[in-house]
C-alpha cells in the first residue's frame, strides 16, 4: 500500500511538472549576435574574390566590404542558387582537383545569409586580397610580354582579330613548364589566348613572320601558321590535328594555372613560344584599347626532374547549324556563309569546317542540327590528366567521353565560365578506346548574339574563328605509358 502511494506521489509530481512547463514559458535564448563582415572576409576571400577583384573578370570587386555590402541581396540569391562561385561540371562528372575551393559548403551558404539577413553589416569593414593556395609546382617563374602594346581591330569586316605574338623564354636547356599564367590587360576583349611551343623550323617561321611585321606580330586565324606544324591530311590522324604542342590556354573563367603534381610541357633549349590572342571586338569595335597581355611560367630544367611529360589531344565535332525553322534569308545559305569566312578568316580557317566532316567520318547531311558528335580511335596507350570543353556564344551542353565513361559534363555552359579541369584519379586509355565529344547549341531566334546592343539575324553558322561563330572541342592533356 505504502508503494502504490509511492507511485501516485511521484506521477502527480509529474504531472504539475508538466502543467507548470505549459503555463510559464522558458526563459528565451540568448540572441545570436549578428554575423558581420569579420565573418565572412575569409570566406569571400578564398573562394569569391580570385574573379570579384579590380581588373579581374567578375563584374564586381569583393575586396572591398562596402562593395559587398551593397551587392548583397545579389550575392544571397546567386550562391542560394548554386550560380556562384561558377562550378560548371555537372554532377555526372568525375571528381577534379581543387573542385572544394570552388563549390561552397552547406555550412558556408547559410554564413552567407547568415550576414545578408543580418543586414550585410560592416564590422571592421576592412579590405581582403584573393587567398590562394600556395604554390607546390616546381622552378621558377619568368614574365613574359610582348615587345610592344598591339591595338587590335576587326578582320574582314568580322567583330574578331586573332594575332600572334613571339615570346622568347631564353632556354638554354631542356626544361618542363609546370605552371602558366596568362594575364590579358585587356581581359574586355581577350577572347582566348593559346601558348604554342614554336620549336625546329618554326624557331625560324616564327622569327620570320614577326620581323616581317617590325616585331609587331602577325594575323593568325585558324594557327599560328607555322610551316613545319601546319594541318595537312597527313596530320589528321595526329593527337594534335597538326597544330604545334600547347604549353596552355587561358578561357574567361580561367583559374588552374599549375599542372598535375609529377607533370609538365616540354620545352626545348631555344624555343621560341607563340601567345595566339584572339580579340573579341563586339564591345570595342572601334579598337579604341590596345593591349600587352603577359605570361607568367614556371620552369625548371629537364635533367633530373622526373616529371612526366603532357601533350595536347583535340577532339573537335564538325558544327553545321542551319537556321531556325520558318527563317529564310540569304544568310541561311551555307554556300554564303562559307565565303562569308573565307572573306573574314582566309581559306585555311575556312576550310576547318570541311575537315572536320572527313575527320568524324560524316556526310553534311547527318550532321546538319543543333547537336553535334565525333569520335576519335586512341592509337597508343595514354593515360589522361586533364580535360576541357569550349563552344561559343550558341552552346547549351558538352560532354566528352572514354568508351561511355564521363571525363567531362557541362550541362549548362556559359561562354563566361571556362576552365579546364585536372582528375584526381588520372584514367587510362589503351588502343582501340574510343574518345568522343558531343556538343548541344541553341542557334533558335531567341538566342542569337547581340553585336553593339543589337540581336543578329538568325543565319546558318559553321565552325569558325569569330566569337559569334561557333566550335565543339574537347581538349585533353595526356601523356604516353
Amino acid at each position: 500500500m505504502k508503494r502504490l502511494l509511492l507511485l501516485v506521489l511521484v506521477l502527480a509530481a509529474a504531472v504539475s511538472a508538466l502543467a507548470l512547463d505549459r503555463e510559464v514559458p522558458r526563459s528565451a535564448a540568448a540572441p545570436r549576435a549578428p554575423v558581420t563582415w569579420d565573418r565572412v572576409a575569409p570566406l569571400f576571400a578564398a573562394k569569391c574574390a580570385g574573379c570579384h577583384q579590380e581588373g579581374g573578370i567578375a563584374p564586381f570587386s569583393l575586396t572591398s566590404a562596402q562593395t559587398a555590402h551593397t551587392y548583397a541581396p545579389l550575392i544571397l540569391q546567386m550562391t542560394q542558387a548554386n550560380e556562384m562561385p561558377p562550378w560548371m561540371p555537372g554532377p555526372d562528372s568525375p571528381a577534379y582537383i581543387n573542385q572544394d575551393q570552388r563549390i561552397l559548403t552547406p555550412d558556408e551558404k547559410a554564413l552567407i545569409a547568415d550576414w545578408v539577413k543580418s543586414g550585410a553589416k560592416l564590422g571592421s569593414a576592412h579590405p581582403i586580397t584573393p587567398v590562394t593556395a600556395p604554390s607546390t609546382a616546381p622552378g621558377t617563374t619568368r614574365t613574359l610580354e610582348v615587345a610592344r602594346a598591339y591595338r587590335p581591330h576587326p578582320i574582314g569586316g568580322g567583330t574578331d582579330d586573332y594575332h600572334c605574338f613571339v615570346l622568347d623564354p631564353h632556354l638554354t636547356q631542356d626544361s618542363f613548364v609546370t605552371a602558366a599564367q596568362v594575364v590579358p590587360q585587356q581581359p574586355q576583349v581577350v577572347h582566348h589566348v593559346i601558348l604554342f611551343d614554336a620549336s625546329g623550323t618554326n624557331v625560324a617561321d616564327a622569327r620570320a613572320l614577326n620581323a616581317k611585321s617590325g616585331g609587331k606580330g602577325w594575323t593568325c586565324f585558324g594557327g599560328p601558321g607555322l610551316s613545319e606544324t601546319r594541318a595537312s591530311a597527313d596530320s589528321a590522324s595526329s593527337d594534335r590535328l597538326g597544330a604545334p604542342q600547347w604549353i596552355t590556354a587561358w578561357v574567361p573563367g580561367h583559374t588552374t594555372y599549375e599542372l598535375p603534381q609529377g607533370t609538365g610541357v616540354l620545352v626545348h633549349a631555344g624555343d621560341l613560344i607563340v601567345m595566339q590572342v584572339h580579340y573579341n571586338l563586339l564591345h570595342d569595335p572601334t579598337g579604341t584599347l590596345t593591349d600587352r597581355s603577359k605570361v607568367e611560367l614556371k620552369t625548371t630544367p629537364a635533367a633530373g626532374a622526373n616529371l612526366t611529360p603532357l601533350d595536347t589531344y583535340l577532339l573537335p565535332a564538325p558544327v553545321e547549324l542551319p537556321c531556325p525553322k520558318g527563317v529564310h534569308n540569304k544568310l541561311c545559305s551555307r554556300s554564303a556563309e562559307f565565303q562569308d569566312e573565307v572573306k573574314k578568316y582566309g581559306s585555311d580557317a575556312a576550310f576547318i569546317s570541311v575537315g572536320l566532316l572527313v575527320l568524324c567520318h560524316e556526310q553534311l547531311q547527318q550532321v546538319q542540327g543543333d547537336t553535334t558528335t565525333c569520335t576519335r580511335t586512341v592509337n597508343r596507350p595514354l593515360k589522361i590528366y586533364g580535360v576541357a570543353g569550349h563552344m561559343h556564344l550558341r552552346g547549351r551542353d558538352i560532354r566528352i567521353k572514354l568508351n561511355g565513361r564521363t571525363l567531362l559534363h557541362i550541362p549548362h555552359w556559359q561562354f563566361h565560365w571556362q576552365d579546364a579541369y585536372y582528375l584526381q584519379q588520372p584514367v587510362d586509355a589503351n588502343v582501340g578506346d574510343k574518345l568522343t565529344v558531343t556538343c548541344r547549341f541553341d542557334n533558335s531566334r531567341t538566342h542569337q548574339p547581340f553585336v553593339n546592343g543589337k540581336q543578329m539575324t538568325p543565319r546558318y553558322v559553321l565552325w569558325g574563328e569569330g566569337t559569334t561563330d561557333e566550335m565543339c572541342l574537347g581538349l585533353l592533356q595526356t601523356a604516353d605509358r
